[in-house]
């Protein structure tokens, strides 16, 4: 089957730029709806629906998903900026490895929780949770410059 190409779909594109409220400029937006279009040629169901219709619900839910990472990225940024405003916060997205028990008490920590606290909503011992802490420490103490006082 033959589709029209991505050059026709400009208009459905900036259409959903826009419902979303997103603002311009759209060059990397265009780069990536073009990857979407190319998702969505090798996924569609001629079936189901016309490719306009799938490409623009393809598109809408990652612009959805892309402005939701963002919103999160920003929350936890602003969390950090007011407890350590000297901070290199770009760290934190470049080089999360932390698991998932790590971030948690990270998260935690940053919203004001004691260690007994977190122990006590984490179903853990203060001790592990001092560990724990210990860890974040050294994996992220490239990353925090300390504040000069």
């Amino acid at each position: 089957m033959i589709h029209p190409p991505f050059s026709t779909f400009r208009p459905l594109i900036y259409r959903a730029l826009h419902n979303l409220h997103l603002p311009p400029p759209y060059e990397d937006d265009l780069q990536e709806a073009y990857l979407i279009y190319h998702e969505a040629l090798e996924s569609y169901d001629p079936h189901k629906s016309k490719f306009s219709t799938y490409f623009y619900r393809k598109l809408n839910y990652h612009y959805l998903s892309e402005i939701r990472k963002n919103r999160e990225r920003q929350a936890m940024l602003s969390r950090i900026l007011v407890l350590h405003p000297s901070s290199h916060v770009d760290h934190y997205f470049i080089h999360p490895s932390l698991s998932d028990r790590e971030q948690r008490i990270l998260q935690l920590s940053i919203e004001g929780y004691t260690t007994d606290d977190i122990a006590l909503m984490l179903s853990l011992s203060k001790s592990t949770i001092l560990r724990e802490r210990k860890k974040l420490q050294r994996k992220l103490s490239f990353y925090v410059s300390p504040t000069q006082e």
